[in-house]
């Protein structure tokens, strides 16, 4: 099997590209896709207050504050303050919005009142063991689906189950994007499906609906249900119409049938649903690897240590 280079050194879109090249990474992709829209947990409220991408890394923002507090600094860990100063730091939402997500995750028990806290009011908050019981499946699903192109993957699936790797994980994730990654790089094109309700979810069910013996994102058309997309992703079916009115009108997609719903992908959407899958796999396995090679090399150290003073 052939091993693509461990993503971490190097040209980012030189990795992307020596990722697609990969005669396995359209299969790979489909799997991630799947996965992808299978996790998917929406509806109004949620889809009104942020869009799929930044109710992803809000949770991932959630969990570094989490796991970052320091006992030593009263200023550190999970707060609704940290939690607005980073969504307006990254550019996720407004500092109000922020808030509302934050009181969405309390009420759902995603995150709860720090029981240790000394200082109320800075309203300390702890991220519960839901939170990583929502997360650990979706991280799980990523690194399985990279297997015919990633042969650790199935390892670093099986790591996610301790938790100093989880949290070392989530530290190298955090710090990448703190670093300016996003995973949107380098598609413009996914603008238009990036910003709005579910439209991530929606293009990422494009990429993986063709049939088996049609390329991956598919090159023939292939068959779609307005209705069907709006009741999954819990959008309206006029959400979903204009959606695709406008992709066909920005030359990302051509419709045709009855009611718009064959679909046929022009190379500018194919491309960018492409390099979002390959970027998605660096971040993921990137972060994974990073978080692996510290805490492996930190344990030969210590048993070193031990060894020397034995």
């Amino acid at each position: 099997m052939k091993q693509v280079a461990a993503p971490g050194a190097g040209d980012l879109e030189a990795k992307i590209a020596a990722l697609r090249a990969h005669p396995a990474f359209p299969q790979a992709a489909r799997n991630m896709a799947i996965g992808l829209t299978g996790f998917y947990r929406g509806g109004p409220l949620l889809n009104w207050l942020m869009d799929d991408r930044a109710r992803v890394v809000l949770s991932h923002v959630v969990l570094h504050c989490h796991f970052a507090r320091d006992p030593a600094d009263p200023s550190s860990g999970l707060t609704p303050t940290r939690i607005k100063q980073l969504c307006r730091e990254f550019d996720l939402c407004s500092p109000g919005r922020a808030t509302a997500m934050v009181s969405l995750m309390r009420f759902a028990g995603y995150v709860a009142p720090d029981p240790d806290a000394d200082d109320r009011r800075r309203r300390p908050l702890v991220a519960t063991p839901k939170l990583l019981d929502l997360l650990r499946p979706r991280w799980r699903s990523h690194f399985v689906s990279g297997v015919p192109v990633f042969p650790d993957g199935a390892v670093l699936a099986d790591r996610l189950d301790d938790p100093v790797f989880v949290r070392a994980f989530v530290a190298a994730m955090f710090a990448r994007y703190e670093d300016g990654f996003r995973l949107i790089m380098y598609t413009p094109g996914l603008g238009l499906f990036g910003d709005r309700s579910a439209g991530m979810m929606i293009a990422s069910t494009f990429l993986a609906a063709g049939a088996e013996d049609d390329t991956v994102p598919p090159s023939r058309p292939f068959a779609i249900s307005i209705s069907e997309l709006s009741r999954r992703f819990g959008v309206s079916r006029a959400h979903v119409a204009k959606m695709l009115r406008d992709a066909a009108d920005e030359g990302q997609l051509v419709r045709a049938g009855d009611n718009g719903e064959e679909i046929t992908l022009t190379p500018v959407l194919a491309e960018a649903l492409s390099v979002f899958y390959a970027n998605a796999f660096i971040y993921f396995f990137d972060s994974a690897r990073e978080a692996a090679t510290t805490l492996d090399a930190n344990a030969r150290a210590s048993d070193e240590s031990r060894q020397r003073s034995a």
